[in-house]
């Protein structure tokens, strides 16, 4: 049981990723590194960034918050937007 519920979080935080990042490119950032430049280097690491784009981490809400604000979105569209992107993994 602990090891299906540890591939679907992986699975999620991929959806995730993949989410972001075409929110990112959608709003016409040329790299995920230049929508961390602009938007949202004070308020989220480079590294932290990063790990949530190669879905390496279960980031905590307030991170998400922030990149869903510096998007120009809602969370709930970004949580709905990741939950379809999880649905359409499986």
């Amino acid at each position: 049981m602990a090891k299906k519920r540890k591939l679907a979080d992986e699975e999620w935080q991929i959806a995730l990723s993949e989410h972001i990042k075409s929110h990112i490119f959608d709003r016409g950032y040329v790299s995920e590194y230049d929508f961390w430049i602009q938007e949202c280097g004070e308020e989220i690491s480079r590294a932290n960034l990063n790990n949530i784009l190669n879905g390496k981490v279960d980031p905590k809400s307030s991170t998400l918050r922030k990149i869903a604000e510096s998007l120009g979105i809602t969370m709930s569209t970004l949580v709905k937007g990741v939950e379809n992107k999880y649905l359409a993994l499986k």
